[in-house]
């Protein structure tokens, strides 16, 4: 029978394969734990690069915003060069110094329309300018003249957010503030009217240079080993300002991995911003001591105060519209502050895969498809392990029951010829007939032991791999008849071997001594087990570019079980060794093995109690050259085959 795997083996390779099947487990819900928290890492790290963007880009809005506060001057001459102290610091200290396109200055005399002006960088003086397009429809929303507010010292305008997005530009107000000083006493007077200053923004430069400049510094290289696609919507007008790539279409509903709303000035900042700049400008005026009074006298809000003095701008909600109010009041800390405004653009950030959900998912998944690869993998080897094992073990039955069966089969013929040979030696026969019995017994039995020692050594050469065939063109008509005969004669004239043999059958591509091997084994295979019929079946034929030989027997035939075992080698049916059937288990090892060196088919059909029918199909010699070199096959086992290559 044949070999069992041990209890050992089995419990070690279920316990192998539980223990991969729990790494699985374990190894998706660490997959799926990984994924989530790179998520989340993701998502953080986009969401605070989103927001570093709008800092960015509203920093430099909110600089501006500082930097170019001025008071008014008495003369447009002060102005001017106040003016162009804080341009030429802009230039010098600002890091896209072309956002600022140009300087307007906007103002009210008493009972006359509004008056722009623009300073000319080159010549350092405001000039009379025309109202530019952008600014025509924002005319009116510079505001009414100053009035007072009794009892709380406030000086209140209407005024238009600081952010003007469609020109775009930034609006400064700017006060009137005299200060006087006579003999300790400080004067402070507020002219009746603001006056404002407009920061016009360059719109082409913010979109093709300021954007994606900020754009490179915050999400190219990220780590993540993604370039995410940016776009800047307009919330307001809608429409896009700026895409990283042209095939990105966004709106401000478009979903998005991250996204941060920009462009104001941002009141938060002012603190960390205004030190940066303290050191070119001011925001205050300390003018002694003593008592505060107020008067409006002449059109003017005249103020005394001998504290420091703080100028406060707050912005307040009225109307759609900003009011900026402008007071006295007592401090420590001058400051001057603003309420800032909305925001007016949104930067939205994906994925290049169309969002980070989906791109985390499929690095979750190829995560997957790895560490199942490498389970499997290993589950694999656990199982070529076992069947290296068991096929090793069954090796070794089969050995063993190899030297039993060849010890068996060289003890019978050997006890038969030594036995003969004693009784010719002592003088037990002297029959002439009986010592031609005697010599026709020995003569079997040595044909049986050189034909047994001819396989044993076939087979070690083949499984060497130094067994090496010439081939060249063998006619296999008078190659089977020459067999067939010898094996009938060895049966004593007992054998009715039926030939089909076609004349114009071709010759095959083969070695000669390995082909007369390949049917000798063939045909004592199907005398052997022919249960004494004494039939056996010889054909040929033709078929295209092959020749297919076939060997039949009318005999106990193979149950299905079998087939495909019986070309192993060392190899016995237990109904042949129950039959007690001679044999080591190689002849058919042997065929298979010589086919295969031929680059041919064997094929077996075999109904048990009707007989077998064994196919051999090989190329017709052609064109290949005569005694061509072929290494001997592998010892790679071969198994049963039926109608296909091996």
């Amino acid at each position: 029978m044949r070999g069992r795997f041990r209890l050992p083996l089995v419990v070690v390779a279920v316990a192998l394969l539980g223990l991969i099947v729990l790494l699985a487990t374990l190894q998706y819900r660490w997959v799926g734990q990984v994924s989530s928290a790179e998520r989340d890492r993701m998502r953080a790290s986009l969401a605070t690069r989103a927001s570093e963007f709008a800092q960015d880009f509203d920093r430099e809005l909110t600089r501006a915003f500082l930097l170019f506060q001025a008071e008014g001057a008495a003369s447009n001459d002060e102005l001017a060069s106040r003016l162009a102290v804080r341009h030429d610091r802009w230039q010098a200290t600002a890091r896209f110094p072309r956002l600022v396109k140009d300087i307007y200055v906007v103002s009210r005399d008493p009972g006359e329309d509004l008056r722009l002006q623009r300073f000319n960088p080159a010549s350092r003086a405001l000039e009379t300018a025309e109202w530019p397009s952008s600014m025509s429809d924002w005319r009116e929303q510079f505001g009414t003249p100053v009035s007072a507010r009794p009892g709380d010292d406030l000086l209140v305008t209407r005024m238009a957010s600081p952010v003007w997005e469609r020109v775009p530009a930034l609006v400064l107000p700017m006060m009137m503030v005299v200060v006087t000083n006579r003999a300790g006493e400080a004067n402070v007077r507020f002219a009746p009217q603001f006056s404002f200053m407009v920061i016009a923004l360059d719109s082409e430069y913010m979109a093709k240079e300021l954007l994606p400049a900020l754009a490179t510094q915050h999400f190219r290289g990220t780590g993540d080993g993604f370039d995410y696609q940016l776009a800047v919507v307009n919330l307001r007008r809608g429409g896009e300002v700026y895409a990283s790539t042209p095939s990105l279409k966004a709106t401000a509903d478009t979903k998005a991995d991250a996204q941060a709303d920009f462009f104001r000035v941002r009141a938060q900042d002012f603190g960390t911003v205004a030190a940066e700049i303290r050191r070119f400008t001011t925001f205050t005026t300390t003018v002694g001591r003593g008592s505060v009074t107020a008067r409006q006298a002449e059109g003017q809000f005249e103020m005394r105060t001998t504290a420091p003095l703080s100028i406060i701008l707050q912005k307040e909600t009225a109307a759609e519209q900003s009011a900026v109010s402008a007071g006295a009041a007592f401090g420590a800390a001058a400051r001057r502050l603003a309420g800032g405004s909305a925001p007016r653009w949104r930067l939205l950030v994906k994925h290049p895969s169309g969002s980070l959900e989906t791109a985390v998912n499929a690095v979750r998944r190829r995560n997957l498809i790895v560490s199942t690869s490498i389970l499997v993998v290993l589950g694999a080897s656990v199982g070529l392990l076992v069947l290296s094992t068991r096929r090793a073990q069954e090796l070794a039955r089969q050995r063993m029951e190899f030297v039993a069966a060849v010890s068996h089969e060289l003890r019978t013929p050997l006890a038969v010829i030594r036995s003969a040979g004693d009784n010719l030696a002592d003088g037990v026969v002297h029959d002439e007939e009986r010592i031609r019995t005697y010599g026709d017994l020995v003569r079997n039995e040595g044909r049986r032991l050189t034909e047994m020692v001819e396989q044993i050594l076939e087979f070690a050469g083949i499984e060497s791999g130094q067994r090496g065939f010439a081939l060249g063109p063998v006619g296999l008509a008078p190659l089977l008849r020459e067999v067939a005969a010898q094996s009938a004669t060895l049966l004593g004239g007992h054998l009715d071997v039926e030939f089909d043999l076609p004349e114009s059958l071709p010759p095959v591509l083969g070695d000669e001594p390995a082909l007369r091997r390949l049917i000798q084994n063939l045909v004592g295979n199907a005398i052997k087990y022919g249960a004494g019929a004494g039939w056996i079946g010889v054909r040929a034929r033709h078929v295209a570019r092959e020749v297919e030989i076939t060997i039949a027997d009318r005999g106990i035939g193979i149950p299905e079980a079998e087939q495909k075992h019986i070309f192993e080698p060392f190899y016995r049916a237990p109904e042949v060794i129950a039959a007690q059937i001679q044999g080591a288990g190689l002849g058919l090892s042997l065929v298979r093995r010589i086919v295969r060196a031929h680059a041919g088919r064997i094929a077996v059909h075999s109904v048990p109690g009707r007989g077998s029918e064994f196919v051999v199909t090989l190329p017709a010699a052609a064109e290949p050259p005569l005694g061509r070199q072929v290494e001997a096959p592998s010892r790679a086992p071969m198994a049963r085959e039926t109608d296909a290559r091996t």
